[in-house]
């Protein structure tokens, strides 16, 4: 997870023009890096089964409107400066910034597999993982993902990587001043699809893992990349609402049970949206303040890597690698902070390591060629 957007926030908010662009060349947007940690806390915690954190799958829902919005602005400014899209350099970018780390990951699993040999079948693991269709395989309930079912949300997000750019090509050929209402109708069929299938009793896998069904989160980032920066601001204002409705998910039943609901969904990127608007528009505000915090901020720098490898972690060290549901309904002889503390503890470190050792020098060697 995307996302966790794995494109680094290196934007910032221009002025108002044709819409709240984002000039790459101005810096980061601060306050999306925390934003992405406390969202990938929150899938983190939610995964571990050991604190009240009851609808932490919407950090998965953040990091969509996340992607889409950022990604919307790069493919927006590479137009506005060459007239089009270089469909093949973007491909080359997404899969430089997301297989080196994915790869490491997916090697660390074939050798855990190979030593310890646990009762699964390693390529159902990993293969589905590689080639970023682990959604479908959730969606369809083909089998257990036990270490890798967590990248059914990093299929979506490729599956948009490698649809968008296209699409929104031929919305600046085709449609260049309807974009908008393109995008809103997009949105609005991505959700009554969503409806009617949840309708005629549609397993709930299938409508959350499907990209068809659980794609209006990226969208819905991909529209907020192109309303104008005064449309933005009134969005922000109802910031604290959003943040309202994002704790009344995470803290309640209630709350998780209205989230999984078609109309939830969309409520979630629509907070998302609200949320992720309030900072663009109000970098110098408290709240922009408290979210790039240095510690927060650093966690999401990482937040990638910290989602891919947090799944695994939490089933070797709290699950024996394959007792699914250990963790939430058995008993341990640790205090749950301790085993809390060292999952956390464990992921970070290998995602440090997966950090400095591979993606980073990755990332440095790219921006020195210009690639």
């Amino acid at each position: 997870m995307n996302e966790n957007d794995p494109v680094q926030p290196c934007v910032a908010v221009c002025t108002e023009k044709k819409s709240a662009s984002i000039d790459a060349n101005q810096g980061r947007i601060a306050g999306l890096d925390g934003l992405r940690a406390l969202s990938v806390m929150a899938v983190f915690l939610h995964h571990t089964g050991l604190v009240p954190i009851h609808g932490g799958f919407i950090g998965v829902d953040v990091f969509f409107v996340l992607s889409g919005y950022l990604i919307t602005m790069l493919l927006i400014r590479e137009y506005d400066k060459k007239g089009k899209i270089e469909f093949a350099l973007f491909y080359l970018r997404r899969t430089r910034r997301l297989y080196p780390a994915l790869l490491f990951f997916l090697f660390s699993i074939a050798i855990y597999a190979w030593i310890f040999k646990p009762p699964f079948d390693t390529s159902l693991e990993i293969i589905p993982a590689l080639l970023y269709v682990m959604n479908w395989v959730c969606a369809f309930g083909s089998y257990d993902a036990v270490m890798t079912g967590h990248t059914w949300s990093l299929a979506i997000e490729q599956q948009f990587y490698l649809l968008w750019p296209i699409v929104l090509t031929l919305l600046f050929r085709l449609c260049p001043q309807h974009r908008i209402t393109v995008l809103i109708n997009l949105t609005i069929i991505v959700i009554l699809w969503r409806v009617y299938l949840t309708n005629i009793h549609t397993s709930p896998s299938r409508t959350y893992c499907g990209f068809d069904t659980h794609s209006d989160g990226l969208l819905m980032g991909a529209l907020l990349a192109h309303i104008r920066r005064s449309w933005m601001e009134k969005l922000g204002k109802a910031w604290t609402i959003a943040v309202a409705y994002l704790i009344f998910v995470l803290s309640t039943n209630s709350g998780n049970d209205f989230a999984v609901t078609s109309v939830g969904f969309a409520m979630t990127a629509v907070a998302s949206a609200t949320l992720i608007a309030k900072i663009l528009v109000a970098q110098q505000s408290q709240l922009t303040h408290l979210l790039d915090w240095p510690p927060l901020a650093g966690l999401g720098v990482i937040s990638y890597g910290f989602y891919l490898w947090h799944y695994a972690v939490i089933h070797v060290l709290l699950y024996s690698g394959y007792e699914q549901l250990g963790a939430f309904f058995g008993g341990f002889a640790y205090p749950d902070t301790a085993m809390l503390a060292s999952a956390f503890a464990v992921t970070l470190a290998i995602t440090l390591a997966s950090w400095f050792l591979i993606e980073s020098p990755i990332l440095k060697y790219r921006k020195n060629r210009n690639l």
